[in-house]
């Protein structure tokens, strides 16, 4: 847990900030959640749900932006506390960005002209529990400041990658062999990439966190983790 400071108006700050990015984390998982519903259930007006929940959520991160310059103003920090403050409004950026991926997989659900096959979605799923799961970690080791937590959530993206890669390849196969399911494949590789860029955020949250926390650059970690 952080430690308290002498001025308890700047502890307040700081709570408020952490709130704000949470609440930003939780109705970036709910649109994460509701775009893959949308989209294996073809349920055009969840998918419109996400794209109208994208104003809201940029809107928070305009808010704890200008959350973090009022406190930057107000307080005369040091060099931890300046990380947390600055690792606030960076963290809110990626969530930004992976709600946006949302966003735009509820929008290829409404150019879809078929439902998404057993053998497709199941693998679209598996991505998106990933991703789900690590957020989920990612927030966790950041209320925690837990420096284990992001870094294994941080090394969790390899085996996602490899999935993203698996999932190309046939989608790629698949229009080959099948020119009429070309523009659905198409739209499914959209998602898919988005999905790959949603971990990746994801990831980018893992090393903020970690900066933020010890001042270290995770990915210099990463020769050291890979011998062990």
């Amino acid at each position: 847990m952080p430690e308290k400071h002498t001025l308890g108006s700047f502890d307040q700050d700081l709570d408020l900030l952490r709130d704000a990015v949470q609440h930003l984390a939780d109705l970036t998982q709910n649109a994460i959640k509701n775009a893959m519903q949308a989209l294996l259930s073809s349920d055009h007006d969840l998918a419109q749900v996400v794209i109208d929940s994208d104003l809201v959520i940029n809107q928070l991160q305009q808010q704890i932006l200008f959350q973090m310059n009022i406190v930057l103003a107000r307080q005369q920090a040091m060099a931890q506390d300046l990380r947390e403050i600055m690792a606030a409004g960076r963290i809110a950026a990626h969530l930004e960005r992976v709600a946006a991926h949302a966003k735009n997989i509820a929008r290829r659900t409404l150019e879809l002209d078929r439902t998404v096959d057993e053998e497709i979605g199941s693998q679209l799923i598996w991505m998106n529990e990933r991703i789900s799961s690590m957020l989920q970690q990612v927030m966790g080791a950041y209320q925690r400041r837990n420096v284990e937590e992001s870094i294994i959530a941080w090394s969790s993206d390899d085996e996602l990658d490899r999935v993203y890669s698996k999932l190309f390849l046939h989608l790629l196969d698949r229009m080959q062999h099948n020119p009429d399911s070309i523009k659905t494949a198409i739209l499914l590789l959209f998602i898919a990439k988005g999905l790959e860029r949603e971990g990746d955020h994801v990831i980018n949250i893992a090393e903020e966190i970690h900066f933020m926390v010890t001042g270290t650059p995770l990915r210099s970690l990463g020769s050291t983790l890979d011998s062990h």
